[in-house]
């Protein structure tokens, strides 16, 4: 595969990546599973890394999109700037069993217990890697971490130095465009600074009206790396965001069944990251960050301010490679009610989150085999202590054999949602529903076992299988309570409770397979399966609901052939199974042809959803107001230069 060029890059070194292995290409780290670097075939964990490369080449312009290749990981357009995404069940357009971090910066709200997806606009090609885990990671990184973790994980400043502009045109994004420029101030001290805009224009409904559901936004950002020697590093970063977003809600009147949303957004977050191998080879990091969120709706407006700080200590005793530390976090909110049916109970919140961490791993047989085993103790406001502990083996029984086995538990706390809404509906004349959140809303929590198998034949060939089962208990429900009459009305109560449980359980699969010394091919394949359970005494007519938001089947394809004279040919197949919810299945295209001209010009064009000329991907549940619409084909230009 061609290499992506850079100012510093010079023909021969293009050439030498062109000619490194499969293996050489996907010798990959990650450091979800354990927080500390690690090969990817060493995880014990279905871990999955999607390369710089790999970004570069798929012709997709954000994060949301890029997350579609990864087995297990469902990703579905909601409207032209929201997605839903999850992994193994329980999507959603705020999916709250996924936990998503920015250079170990967490991004899940409390709010709602979901990810803002279109607020994730990192320029791409300061994205190093985007690592993903399948399954709980909570023993690591804490409570919602319950069916996965994603981590964005930018490059340095010194990888990046140089100027570089990209921009292009599409259907989807008529203009879209970033600034970066990277420097040195001394041998030790890199910096770069950027600057990204983008337009989306809005989708259409199933019957061709216009959805009215674009995004502007602006972003920018900086990163410094100081290295004073070969043991320590400190890194500060930041990013600020600036836009609007339009979508089309449900009303929450009967006689107001359409509402259009014109949301202003903007928000930062400053980072502070040292790392320092001691004397005696352990390793020490601190790393703390502010983050502040402002969303006005035409609902609510919500403000919110994080601070975040811990440390981590990891070192080796004999065969032992344990990992340790602690952490606390802050969260102040304030919502402002701007609808007399919607409400918060208080409006203002702080929210307190410590934690204390320990994991190990344990070598035996030499490096044959591997025991980790540690616990994770959260405290949190609404529901106290919370234990998540995780065992995990993994045997490689020879150099292209290993096979890796866990059992974890994790928890999903409650969000201020569920413990503080009260949402008043009026049906139909004289009838009106008052859903509320309390103090009896307990975490969910969810037990898995997973098994896995990896196999490396040769140089050209990999393989990488997960089974999975997880059980799932006190999950979410919305009961119903006696009616309340009087005021020439009926009053209808529901409370948000947790009187469900459910399972989990499916199969992921991904390959990589190096057909020549110019064409590589990677495929993945899912399958999900899904039940929810009632408690006998739930009155929730929708309990099941959950069930019908995941696809059974998912496959994608990708090729990637490099030609004569510097050009690249990249083709992306993506099938999504129907979902029970009423979407359809769908067959996505995309194709890509780039033209590497020289060391400094690249450029590219290509079509999304080639098959189609537009489709539904999800249904949001009918406790979320955002209509959908549907994702279009797109055809896009795109130009970067590199000095």
């Amino acid at each position: 595969m061609a290499a992506p060029l850079s100012g510093q890059a010079d023909a021969e070194s293009l050439e030498r990546l062109k000619a490194l292995s499969l293996q050489e290409l996907t010798a990959t780290t990650v450091s979800l599973a354990v927080k500390n670097q690690q090969n990817l075939q060493e995880a014990a964990a279905a871990a999955y890394v999607i390369s710089n490369e790999e970004i570069r080449r798929s012709g997709m312009q954000s994060i949301p999109e890029l997350l579609r290749k990864v087995p297990g990981l469902e990703v579905a357009r909601v409207d032209a700037n929201q997605w839903a995404i999850s992994s193994r069940g329980f999507n959603g357009a705020f999916a709250n069993k996924l936990l998503v971090m920015v250079d170990g910066r967490t991004v899940y709200d409390p709010f709602n217990s979901g990810v803002y997806w279109n607020e994730q606009d990192y320029p791409l090609e300061d994205v190093d890697r985007i690592e993903v885990i399948r399954g709980p990671g909570a023993t690591m990184w804490g409570s919602n971490a319950v069916n996965g973790v994603i981590n964005i994980v930018t490059r340095t400043a010194q990888e990046s130095r140089g100027a570089l502009a990209s921009a292009g045109s599409s259907q989807e994004e008529p203009g879209f465009g970033t600034l970066r420029y990277g420097g040195q101030i001394n041998p030790n001290l890199h910096y770069r600074v950027y600057g990204k805009y983008n337009h989306r224009d809005d989708f259409h409904f199933n019957d061709g009206s216009k959805a009215a559901d674009n995004l502007d936004l602006g972003r920018a950002g900086f990163r410094s790396d100081w290295t004073p020697d070969a043991r320590e590093t400190l890194t500060l970063q930041g990013d600020y965001f600036n836009g609007t977003m339009q979508q089309t809600l449900t009303g929450a009147d009967a006689a107001m069944p359409l509402m259009p949303d014109r949301t202003q957004k903007q928000g930062g977050n400053l980072l502070l990251r040292w790392q320092r191998t001691l004397a005696d080879g352990s390793r020490l990091q601190i790393r703390s960050y502010f983050d502040h969120a402002s969303r006005q709706q035409i609902r609510l407006d919500h403000r919110r301010n994080t601070f975040d700080f811990d440390v981590q200590h990891s070192f080796r005793w004999g065969n032992h490679y344990p990992t340790w530390g602690g952490g606390y976090r802050f969260n102040s909110d304030k919502l402002t009610q701007k609808l007399a049916l919607l409400s918060f109970e208080p409006d203002r919140r702080d929210l307190h989150l410590f934690n204390m961490f320990a994991q190990d791993e344990w070598r035996l047989f030499g490096d044959d085999v591997r025991l980790i085993y540690g616990g994770k103790l959260e405290h949190n406001d609404f529901t106290g202590f919370e234990l998540q502990p995780t065992a995990r083996l993994l045997w490689n029984l020879d150099p292209q054999h290993s096979l890796w086995a866990a059992v974890s538990r994790a928890v999903r706390v409650p969000s201020r949602v569920e413990h503080d809404l009260n949402l008043l509906y009026n049906f139909t004349p004289g009838v009106t529903a008052n859903i509320r959140g309390g103090d009896s809303f307990k975490s969910e929590t969810a037990l898995s076992y997973e098994l896995g198998y990896r196999f490396f034949p040769n140089r050209a060939f990999n393989l990488d299988t997960a089974l999975f089962y997880s059980d799932y208990a006190r999950l979410s429900t919305t009961e119903p309570q006696p009616a309340i009459a009087g005021g020439g009305g009926l009053l209808v109560p529901f409370q948000i409770a947790n009187m469900a449980q459910g399972e989990t359980y499916g199969w992921e699969t991904s390959l990589n397979w190096r057909a020549s010394e110019f064409w590589r091919l990677q495929g993945s394949y899912s399958l999900f399966g899904m039940a929810i359970h009632k408690d006998p005494q739930s009155l929730d007519s929708a309990a099941e609901i959950a069930e019908g938001n995941s696809p059974r089947h998912r496959f994608n394809l990708s090729s990637y052939l490099n030609l004569p004279y510097r050009l690249e040919f990249d083709s992306h197949w993506y099938y999504t199974d129907r979902l029970a919810n009423g979407v359809p299945a769908y067959h996505r295209l995309d194709l890509r042809l780039g033209w590497q001209a020289n060391l400094h010009l690249e450029l590219a064009a290509g079509v999304q959803n080639l098959l189609d000329n537009r489709h539904l991907e999800f249904i949001p549940p009918q406790d979320n107001p955002v209509l959908s619409s549907e994702f279009e084909r797109n055809y896009y230009l795109k130009a970067t230069l590199r000095f």
